[in-house]
Protein backbone atom coordinates (compact mmCIF):
# COMPACT_ATOMS: atom_id res chain seq x y z
CA UNK A 1 0.00 0.00 0.00
CA UNK A 2 1.55 3.30 -1.08
CA UNK A 3 1.86 6.38 1.06
CA UNK A 4 0.17 9.62 0.13
CA UNK A 5 2.29 12.75 0.10
CA UNK A 6 1.12 15.60 2.29
CA UNK A 7 -0.13 18.63 0.36
CA UNK A 8 2.41 21.39 -0.07
CA UNK A 9 2.11 24.15 2.49
CA UNK A 10 1.01 27.50 1.16
CA UNK A 11 2.62 30.63 2.54
CA UNK A 12 0.25 33.02 4.28
CA UNK A 13 -0.16 36.40 2.58
CA UNK A 14 2.36 38.84 3.98
CA UNK A 15 0.44 42.07 3.43
CA UNK A 16 2.38 45.23 4.28
CA UNK A 17 6.18 45.06 4.51
CA UNK A 18 7.72 47.11 7.34
CA UNK A 19 4.26 47.94 8.76
CA UNK A 20 5.53 49.85 11.81
CA UNK A 21 8.30 51.70 9.92
CA UNK A 22 10.87 50.34 12.39
CA UNK A 23 13.17 49.51 9.44
CA UNK A 24 13.11 53.15 8.34
CA UNK A 25 11.94 53.73 4.78
CA UNK A 26 12.50 50.10 3.73
CA UNK A 27 9.73 49.01 1.31
CA UNK A 28 8.10 52.45 1.35
CA UNK A 29 8.42 55.03 -1.43
CA UNK A 30 8.52 58.66 -0.31
CA UNK A 31 7.65 61.80 -2.24
CA UNK A 32 7.67 65.37 -0.94
CA UNK A 33 7.29 68.74 -2.62
CA UNK A 34 8.61 71.23 -1.86
CA UNK A 35 11.60 69.43 -0.41
CA UNK A 36 12.86 70.26 3.05
CA UNK A 37 12.41 69.38 6.67
CA UNK A 38 12.84 66.02 8.32
CA UNK A 39 12.30 62.75 6.40
CA UNK A 40 8.70 61.59 6.10
CA UNK A 41 9.53 58.31 7.86
CA UNK A 42 11.45 59.12 11.02
CA UNK A 43 12.02 58.44 14.71
CA UNK A 44 11.82 62.06 15.82
CA UNK A 45 10.66 62.27 19.46
CA UNK A 46 8.84 65.55 18.77
CA UNK A 47 5.85 63.55 17.55
CA UNK A 48 5.88 60.04 19.08
CA UNK A 49 5.07 56.82 17.26
CA UNK A 50 2.08 54.67 18.15
CA UNK A 51 4.44 51.78 18.90
CA UNK A 52 8.21 51.47 18.67
CA UNK A 53 10.16 54.57 17.65
CA UNK A 54 9.41 55.09 13.97
CA UNK A 55 6.33 56.38 12.17
CA UNK A 56 5.34 58.31 9.05
CA UNK A 57 5.06 62.05 9.62
CA UNK A 58 3.11 63.59 6.74
CA UNK A 59 2.66 67.32 6.48
CA UNK A 60 3.70 69.76 9.18
CA UNK A 61 6.56 71.25 7.15
CA UNK A 62 5.14 74.75 7.05
CA UNK A 63 5.01 74.80 3.25
CA UNK A 64 2.14 74.60 0.81
CA UNK A 65 2.81 71.22 -0.69
CA UNK A 66 2.33 67.46 -0.81
CA UNK A 67 3.82 64.55 1.17
CA UNK A 68 3.20 60.96 0.12
CA UNK A 69 4.33 57.49 1.13
CA UNK A 70 3.34 54.43 -0.86
CA UNK A 71 3.95 50.72 -1.10
CA UNK A 72 3.12 48.05 -3.66
CA UNK A 73 1.77 44.75 -2.38
CA UNK A 74 0.13 41.62 -3.71
CA UNK A 75 -3.52 40.85 -3.01
CA UNK A 76 -4.06 37.07 -3.20
CA UNK A 77 -6.76 35.56 -5.36
CA UNK A 78 -10.22 35.22 -3.84
CA UNK A 79 -9.40 37.40 -0.83
CA UNK A 80 -10.93 40.65 0.41
CA UNK A 81 -8.18 43.10 1.47
CA UNK A 82 -8.80 44.95 4.73
CA UNK A 83 -6.49 47.85 5.58
CA UNK A 84 -5.84 48.98 9.16
CA UNK A 85 -3.57 51.72 10.47
CA UNK A 86 -3.19 54.01 13.45
CA UNK A 87 -3.64 57.74 12.84
CA UNK A 88 -2.95 60.73 15.04
CA UNK A 89 -3.98 64.29 14.20
CA UNK A 90 -2.91 66.77 16.84
CA UNK A 91 -5.36 69.50 17.83
CA UNK A 92 -4.65 73.05 16.75
CA UNK A 93 -5.52 76.53 17.98
CA UNK A 94 -7.73 77.94 16.64
CA UNK A 95 -9.45 74.85 15.23
CA UNK A 96 -10.34 76.63 11.98
CA UNK A 97 -6.78 77.74 11.21
CA UNK A 98 -5.02 76.35 8.17
CA UNK A 99 -5.96 73.52 5.87
CA UNK A 100 -4.63 69.99 5.78
CA UNK A 101 -6.01 66.84 4.25
CA UNK A 102 -4.94 63.20 4.40
CA UNK A 103 -6.14 60.94 1.59
CA UNK A 104 -5.71 57.17 1.75
CA UNK A 105 -5.76 55.71 -1.74
CA UNK A 106 -5.38 52.31 -3.38
CA UNK A 107 -4.71 51.71 -7.06
CA UNK A 108 -5.64 48.49 -8.84
CA UNK A 109 -3.33 46.64 -11.19
CA UNK A 110 -5.00 48.29 -14.20
CA UNK A 111 -4.24 51.77 -12.79
CA UNK A 112 -7.66 52.70 -11.42
CA UNK A 113 -7.34 54.71 -8.21
CA UNK A 114 -9.83 54.55 -5.33
CA UNK A 115 -10.10 56.97 -2.43
CA UNK A 116 -10.48 54.81 0.68
CA UNK A 117 -10.64 57.54 3.33
CA UNK A 118 -10.08 61.24 3.82
CA UNK A 119 -9.33 63.20 7.01
CA UNK A 120 -8.78 66.92 7.61
CA UNK A 121 -7.25 69.00 10.38
CA UNK A 122 -10.76 69.35 11.85
CA UNK A 123 -10.81 65.60 12.61
CA UNK A 124 -8.09 66.01 15.24
CA UNK A 125 -8.36 64.59 18.75
CA UNK A 126 -4.70 64.51 19.81
CA UNK A 127 -4.45 60.73 20.23
CA UNK A 128 -3.84 57.75 17.99
CA UNK A 129 -6.98 56.06 16.75
CA UNK A 130 -7.30 52.88 14.71
CA UNK A 131 -8.77 53.19 11.23
CA UNK A 132 -10.00 50.03 9.46
CA UNK A 133 -11.10 50.06 5.82
CA UNK A 134 -12.38 47.25 3.58
CA UNK A 135 -11.19 47.81 0.04
CA UNK A 136 -13.84 47.92 -2.74
CA UNK A 137 -14.82 44.90 -4.85
CA UNK A 138 -12.40 46.05 -7.59
CA UNK A 139 -9.60 44.61 -5.43
CA UNK A 140 -11.24 41.18 -5.23
CA UNK A 141 -10.17 38.94 -8.11
CA UNK A 142 -9.84 35.33 -9.21
CA UNK A 143 -6.11 35.92 -9.66
CA UNK A 144 -3.43 37.67 -7.62
CA UNK A 145 -3.06 41.36 -8.39
CA UNK A 146 -0.49 44.01 -7.56
CA UNK A 147 -1.94 46.95 -5.66
CA UNK A 148 -0.40 50.29 -4.78
CA UNK A 149 -1.34 51.76 -1.40
CA UNK A 150 -0.60 55.40 -0.62
CA UNK A 151 -1.03 57.98 2.14
CA UNK A 152 -1.09 61.50 0.73
CA UNK A 153 -1.17 64.77 2.67
CA UNK A 154 -1.89 68.19 1.16
CA UNK A 155 -1.37 71.22 3.39
CA UNK A 156 -0.99 74.97 3.29
CA UNK A 157 1.76 77.08 4.84
CA UNK A 158 -0.16 78.28 7.89
CA UNK A 159 -0.23 75.00 9.78
CA UNK A 160 2.74 72.94 10.93
CA UNK A 161 1.01 70.02 12.65
CA UNK A 162 1.48 66.70 10.82
CA UNK A 163 -0.64 63.63 10.31
CA UNK A 164 1.09 60.70 12.03
CA UNK A 165 0.59 57.21 10.55
CA UNK A 166 1.87 54.00 12.19
CA UNK A 167 1.35 50.23 12.34
CA UNK A 168 -0.13 49.79 8.86
CA UNK A 169 -1.47 46.28 8.19
CA UNK A 170 -3.36 44.59 5.39
CA UNK A 171 -5.35 41.45 6.18
CA UNK A 172 -6.90 39.20 3.57
CA UNK A 173 -10.26 37.65 4.36
CA UNK A 174 -12.48 35.17 2.64
CA UNK A 175 -15.48 36.71 0.94
CA UNK A 176 -18.76 35.72 2.53
CA UNK A 177 -21.47 34.94 0.06
CA UNK A 178 -24.96 34.87 1.49
CA UNK A 179 -27.19 32.45 -0.37
CA UNK A 180 -30.46 33.76 -1.72
CA UNK A 181 -33.36 32.13 0.03
CA UNK A 182 -36.71 32.45 -1.71
CA UNK A 183 -39.52 33.84 0.39
CA UNK A 184 -41.91 31.36 1.93
CA UNK A 185 -45.40 31.70 0.57
CA UNK A 186 -48.04 30.76 3.08
CA UNK A 187 -51.26 29.48 1.66
CA UNK A 188 -54.45 29.71 3.58
CA UNK A 189 -55.68 26.41 4.81
CA UNK A 190 -59.22 25.23 4.92
CA UNK A 191 -60.77 23.36 7.76
CA UNK A 192 -59.28 19.95 8.51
Amino acid sequence: MGMLAAPAAQAAPTGITNPGFEAGNTSWNQFSTPFGGIPLINASPTHPAHSGSWKAELGGRGFTGVNRISQQLAVPAYRVPVLSFWLRIDPQTPATMGYRELDVEATTQDGTSYLLASRTNKDSNGAYEKVTLTLPDAFYSSSEQQVNLSFLVVEDSSNKLPFLVDDVTMDFRLKVFRPWIPPVILRPTTGL
